[in-house]
């Protein structure tokens, strides 16, 4: 980011608002919110990455590419 300012999250804010002014209804709105959050986190509620389209594979032959030198069979004499 361009700015030097760090991102503020959820604890920030609530750190930031006094609790004298607010209201009980708002309180227990704080609390729900992170008794969610916690009870997502204890079930596994994880992001999903989304799937990438494969497609059909093809193995990559990087000798032909000429990324990879060919490498001669060594043969051993027993």
């Amino acid at each position: 980011m361009s700015d030097d300012k760090p991102e503020i999250n959820d604890i920030d804010m609530l750190m930031s608002l006094d609790p004298l002014e607010m209201t009980k209804l708002d309180i227990d709105r704080v609390i729900a919110y992170h008794r969610n959050q916690r009870a997502a986190k204890e079930a596994g509620g994880k992001r999903s990455k989304a799937k990438k389209d494969t497609g059909p594979s093809q193995k990559l032959d990087l000798e032909a590419l000429g990324l990879k030198p060919a490498v001669p069979k060594i043969n051993r004499r027993v």
